[in-house]
């Protein structure tokens, strides 16, 4: 606390009396000031105790509606969602199930007309299967003369329709014309296996996740390495560019439990996002709202705005299924819901708005991992349509009421 003392020095002198009644006036005028400053000190200081016991009591009341969520949810999720589950179920009808490969399949995408999904296999085959007819129309691989090996991602390229991409685990990309079933290239640049593929939506670019814990650019007509980006320290299986609005951008997911968002220009990273505990599997994007959607192995979802790179939500499915995995994610046309492929035999979908941990959906009925799911909109009835791919060799092909 200040204390105020004043020391008046004249160029001249003065009597006695005049000394002694500045003296006293200045020693008067010290102390109401001293007293003043001690107040507004005081006042200061109960003004700081205030502002901290209100803060604590914001903490603890927002610590406390965390927990009337949590145990209301839970309660929801232990005994109504259990009771039921039919309920949840009965949001999508399955159609059918597509028995049309000889081994785990890993990965599955609809076509920009969604009448045809591809599917990619540990069998070393890509199958493009029409919903309608159900029937396969094409089949990639699988003959000496065009052989793959076991398959971890399919994509189609999304200004050139005739092309279909798959990552293999023998270090190479594949680039195929689907209708005429020709192999275009095969592209190495990997030094391990290759997890996961996606294609830009506007330029001839495409990028690749990888074991070696690189992400590549490519432009994938001239088949030339771009760009590089080698900032994870474990593998990375997820990439996914972040549409017309974030053109130059590329968010990846590794094994080192982090996501990183390239610029593909100078390839500095732009964001680092941290929430998960495990390896982070699962990655897509919503141009509808702009959102960034990331799967863990630690059974939680993430919902980050890529305007301000903020965690927006946090999804944990472990509160439906104990001890559940998230492999990868998916976003429904339109971004209002969200499929997340489960190892726990299961496809659950997210209903983003609601930002509830109870499921809009649990779609059963696989017999091991599912690790896939792709959506659509069925041409026929115009409703929202969702195929599953599952380790069980099989995909389940279901429409939403």
């Amino acid at each position: 606390m200040p204390n105020f003392n004043f020391t008046i020095k004249l160029d001249y002198s003065v009597d006695a009396a005049t000394h002694q009644a500045f003296t006293e006036m200045l020693t008067f005028l010290s102390k109401v000031m001293n007293k003043v400053a001690h107040d507004q000190r005081r006042q200061y200081d109960e003004n700081y105790r205030m502002a901290a016991e209100i803060q604590n009591l914001r903490e603890e009341n927002s610590r406390l509606c965390e927990e009337v969520t949590r145990l209301s949810t839970a309660r929801i999720g232990s005994d109504v969602a259990r009771d039921h589950t039919n309920d949840l179920e009965e949001k999508f009808v399955l159609e059918r199930t597509i028995r049309i490969h000889d081994a785990p399949v890993h990965s599955v995408t609809m076509s920009p007309n969604s009448e045809v999904v591809a599917t990619a296999s540990w069998d070393g085959k890509v199958n493009l299967y029409n919903l309608a007819a159900e029937e396969i129309v094409k089949t990639l691989g699988g003959d000496e003369n065009q052989s793959m090996n076991g398959l971890y991602a399919v994509a189609f390229a999304k200004t050139a329709p005739e092309i279909v991409g798959c990552a293999s685990c023998d270090h190479s990309v594949y680039l195929w014309d689907h209708r005429t079933g020709r192999l275009k290239s095969q592209l190495k640049g990997h030094t391990h296996e290759v997890n996961g593929i996606d294609f830009h939506t506007s330029q001839q670019v495409m990028c690749t996740a990888s074991d070696d814990s690189r992400v590549i650019i490519w432009d994938f007509q001239e088949g030339m390495i771009l760009r590089t980006l080698d900032k994870h320290t474990k593998q990375v299986y997820g990439a996914t560019f972040l549409g017309r609005e974030n053109q130059y951008y590329v968010a990846t997911c590794s094994f080192d439990q982090k996501t990183r968002v390239f610029d593909m220009r100078d390839k500095q990273v732009v964001a680092l996002l941290q929430m998960h505990t495990d390896e982070v599997i699962g990655i897509d994007y919503s141009s509808h709202g702009q959102v960034l959607a990331t799967g863990s192995d630690d059974g939680s979802i993430g919902l980050w705005c890529t305007r301000t790179w903020k965690l927006q939500h946090r999804f944990d499915t472990k509160e439906h299924c104990k001890d559940n995995e998230v492999k990868r994610v998916s976003f429904s046309p339109g971004g209002d819901m969200l499929a997340a492929a489960c190892s726990s035999k299961r496809v659950l979908v997210y209903n983003i708005n609601q930002r509830s941990h109870v499921p809009m959906a649990d779609l059963s009925g696989h017999t091991d991992c599912v690790f896939d799911a792709t959506w659509g909109v069925c041409p026929q009835t115009h409703a929202k349509i969702l195929v599953s791919a599952s380790h069980d060799h099989t995909c389940r092909y279901w429409q939403m009421k």
